[in-house]
């Protein structure tokens, strides 16, 4: 028998308003929102926007959740569909990447000195990788379970992992002639993302090969 899901109203609207202000964050960036702008996009008043989030860093954290939570379930689904843990960990790097040039392209957000990065964004990257390291660390122990790769804490690895490719981002963005990534740009990071996790991955399988035969 199908599910019939019932949407409410308010969760209708709520819905409206997030897929409103993801358009506009892609199109202008998170500085050059306003409020006021997202509202008469979709002929609301100011007032009644605030009456569901009541200022824009709450609302940019609504839209940002909203792809975190698409990227948890679009990355369970693909892992739970696989059975190598070499090919997981590509496959969640790829993805994650998606979910970063995103945020990217929604906060229109480029790292340099003078920047202060707001709390808010640390807020969210936080949650991803509380969210990645726990994901990592399932894979990590699968390759270690099924003597494909060998260290000795599963959740130190993924930390480290983690560390790695968010450093790689870094990089990146601090090289990029604008807010926006373009697709060389976006090229070139996923090849830098691949090639990194290629030679973690085979460092990992060659801690194995050195492993003494019982």
């Amino acid at each position: 028998m199908e599910t019939v899901v019932i949407t409410t109203e308010p969760e209708r609207k709520v819905d409206f308003i997030l897929k409103a202000a993801q358009k506009r964050l892609g199109l202008y960036g998170y500085e050059k929102t306003t409020m006021q702008e997202i509202a008469a996009d979709i002929g609301m008043s100011k007032a009644s926007l605030y009456y569901y989030y009541p200022d824009k860093d709450y609302l940019f954290k609504a839209v940002i959740e909203n792809e975190q939570k698409e990227f948890f379930i679009q990355i369970e689904k693909r892992i739970a569909e696989l059975t190598d843990a070499d090919t997981m960990i590509m496959e969640l790097v790829e993805i994650r990447h998606t979910l970063f040039r995103k945020f990217l392209n929604l906060s229109k957000f480029r790292l340099n000195e003078d920047h202060k990065v707001k709390p808010l964004f640390t807020e969210l990257y936080n949650r991803i990788r509380e969210f990645e390291t726990d994901i990592l660390t399932t894979i990590f122990n699968k390759g270690k379970e099924s003597g494909i790769l060998q260290f000795e804490d599963a959740k130190e690895i993924a930390l480290l992992f983690s560390d790695l490719l968010q450093g790689l981002r870094i990089i990146e963005v601090k090289r990029m002639s604008r807010l926006e990534m373009t697709e060389a740009e976006n090229d070139h990071l996923i090849k830098v993302l691949r090639d990194a996790t290629t030679i973690f991955i085979n460092g990992l399988k060659y801690n194995m090969l050195l492993q003494p035969k019982n």
